[in-house]
């Protein structure tokens, strides 16, 4: 049975991740901010029992922090969901708040893998679309494998703006990824998965009242029935998505593909327009009344994602966008009623 480490075990992927890899047969460490979180894990999801346990890691970018838990078990692979916490103070420090911890982020456990992890064969990491667009050069770009936003370290600073810092520190830290892959020459082979907006039924565990608490992605379904948006269906933020169970089985996938080693692959690449979400929901019978009452938007581009290659190495078969958007939907339905 391969052994599995998942970081940030108590996020929105991760919880989507340790399912598809406890149905694959895996064992999972996982590790959490706070003991609490990972306690709250098992209390959601007492079924992993003896397939799930979790180790406390305060500051993922700190370096030597990952180095007892390599010491302590046996990994056979590893999935790397954890980055910092999006910051959205105007002031913000660029390097200090973006930049710095999203490139150490990576390294310190790169760094600790490649020293005391021998039987490490794979390592999967969550990067995003932003390493490659901001969204607002979708017109004008065909988005592949081998592009990266245009954003410098120098325009960030300059700019100091929370969106630019961003999606610059995602650049960044993937950077780091790949110049540690040709400096180091690690055993063990990378892949860095790169989905735009992940949409799917939430199963983490989530703060009272759950729908207060809901990760960016799954709250823009949610505004489109929480009252925020009655007369009009708001404008899509940007037009593309993947569902979160299929983004998790990209990653186990990844493990042991081939095709996968030391790649870098856009993941999904499916259309999304907001209009189309709310027809879709229009099929939710406890939805009735809820939804914007014109359902139009302003024109959306069709982005141009060649996800064709980590599709096809992965042998990727995706959900339906009805199924996504729905499932999504009576999820969020189900935390309403827990309060």
């Amino acid at each position: 049975m391969p052994h599995t480490l998942v970081t940030g075990a108590n996020s929105f992927v991760s919880a989507h991740v340790i399912q598809a890899l406890i149905n694959a047969g895996h064992s999972v460490t996982g590790t959490v901010r706070r003991a609490s979180a990972g306690e709250a894990i098992l209390s959601v999801h007492p079924e992993w029992k003896g397939h799930f346990d979790f180790v406390e890691i305060e500051d993922y970018a700190k370096e030597g922090v990952f180095h007892d838990v390599f010491k302590a078990k046996e990994y056979d692979h590893i999935v790397h969901v954890a980055a910092p916490m999006g910051v959205t103070d105007p002031n913000a420090d660029y390097e200090k708040d973006f930049l710095l911890p999203g490139v150490n982020n990576n390294l310190s456990l790169l760094h600790s893998a490649k020293k005391f992890a021998p039987t490490l064969k794979s390592v999967a990491i969550t990067g995003s679309i932003n390493a490659i667009t901001m969204g607002d050069d979708l017109e004008n770009r065909i988005l592949t494998n081998e592009s990266w936003n245009n954003i410098t370290i120098a325009s960030a600073k300059e700019v100091n703006n929370p969106f630019v810092s961003y999606c610059s520190s995602k650049k960044e830290a993937e950077l780091a990824v790949w110049d540690f892959v040709t400096s180091e020459k690690p055993s063990f082979t990378i892949t860095v998965l790169l989905p735009a907006l992940i949409f799917g039924p939430p199963i983490q565990p989530l703060k009272a009242p759950a729908t207060k608490n809901l990760n960016f992605s799954v709250g823009v379904i949610y505004s489109l029935f929480d009252g925020s948006n009655k007369e009009r269906t708001p404008g899509t933020m940007f037009p593309s998505y993947i569902d979160v169970r299929d983004l998790a089985d990209a990653h186990v996938k990844t493990l042991t593909a081939e095709g996968a080693k030391n790649k870098r692959f856009l993941i999904g690449g499916r259309p999304l327009a907001l209009d189309a979400a709310v027809e879709a929901l229009r099929g939710v019978k406890d939805l009735e009344g809820r939804l914007p009452r014109e359902n139009a938007e302003m024109k959306v581009v069709v982005p141009k994602i060649e996800a064709g290659e980590g599709n096809e190495v992965l042998g990727m078969e995706f959900r339906s966008f009805e199924s996504t958007i729905r499932d999504t939907a009576e999820k969020i339905l189900e935390l309403e009623k827990e309060g």
